[in-house]
């Protein structure tokens, strides 16, 4: 197989595998769901370089009471949970990944099965984030929701607007 044929198939399954996870992520729905668990250095909701700043803007907007620290807390511990497994799996099937690209020819079955067990993990895990989000949301004054949703919207345009260029 040409390189620019391996090259080409591995764009493909990343973008199949990065779809597949979007797909998952956004099963959960809502402003808080189990998308965008930040980590790294990218942007993130709820993690990482910029995300560690919005959640600490929404600290300090909020003026949360010592249980709903408590709580938003422990949905941010349960996303940074499913992002370790997350990024483990994605090591493992990238090697899986890459072996398939070696072989002579490409087994579309494991490559499509390696995405599906992608996705199968963030649908598992995707109920106990969103659990912990939602006590940490219903917890919220009327007055706090408004805040958070307002953060979002701007959070979420300003994202936007830096993918638009």
């Amino acid at each position: 197989m040409k390189n620019s044929t391996k090259i080409a198939i591995s764009g493909i399954v990343g973008a199949a595998l990065l779809g597949g996870a979007a797909l998952a992520h956004n099963r959960g729905g809502g402003p808080m769901g189990p998308g965008h668990f930040g980590g790294g250095h990218h942007v993130g909701y709820f993690g990482g370089h910029h995300g560690g700043h919005f959640i600490e803007r929404l600290r300090d907007q909020l003026n949360l009471t010592a249980e709903q620290e408590a709580q938003l807390d422990t949905a941010l511990g349960k996303m940074r949970e499913v992002r370790r497994a997350t990024r483990r799996q994605r090591r493992e099937t990238r090697t899986d990944m890459l072996a398939l690209l070696e072989s002579p020819a490409l087994d579309q079955e494991k490559a499509l099965e390696l995405v599906a067990s992608n996705v199968r993990t963030m649908e598992q895990r995707a109920p106990e984030v969103i659990a912990a989000i939602a006590t940490f949301t219903d917890s919220l004054t009327p007055e706090q929701k408004r805040q958070v949703s307002d953060l979002f919207a701007q959070r979420m345009a300003a994202h936007g607007s830096r993918k638009a260029h």
